[in-house]
């Protein structure tokens, strides 16, 4: 069985709502402050000031994925993450390449994975002794 030892060991309450924002289950909330975000210029979508609210679900998650990666040492979450941040950034501010929006969404999609799955199922986690530690 697989049991995610970063999550459980955290004793913070603002660590762990980090954490789990990182989780593919749990990405609703930066999915859909990727779509606030790609409505530049912050037109709110929700309510009046949504923008400031979903910048804060960002820096929740970029700092559960810097919790997942001071744990693991695996940069590919985080380059996955700026990536997305470079083209969500092209996108909103030219808005001339409709492919930039999708790409922008799978970038997340595809953060979230990875990271779960150096942080759950990877080998290297599950023979890392930082996790045996736990």
């Amino acid at each position: 069985m697989l049991i995610d030892t970063l999550f459980f060991a955290e004793k913070s309450p603002v660590r762990k709502v980090a954490l789990l924002l990182t989780i593919p289950c749990a990405i609703l909330p930066i999915l859909m402050a990727t779509a606030t975000m790609m409505a530049i210029p912050f037109t709110p979508m929700l309510f009046k000031y949504d923008v400031v609210l979903f910048a804060f679900v960002y820096l929740l998650y970029g700092f559960g994925l810097f919790l997942s990666w001071s744990s693991h040492r695996k940069a590919f979450p985080i380059l996955l993450f700026i990536l997305h941040l470079i083209v969500l950034s092209i996108y909103s501010f030219s808005n001339q390449f409709e492919w930039l929006g999708y790409t922008s969404i799978i970038s997340i999609i595809a953060t979230s994975v990875s990271n779960q799955y150096f942080r759950m199922g990877s080998a290297d986690c599950n023979e890392c002794s930082q996790c045996e530690n736990i």
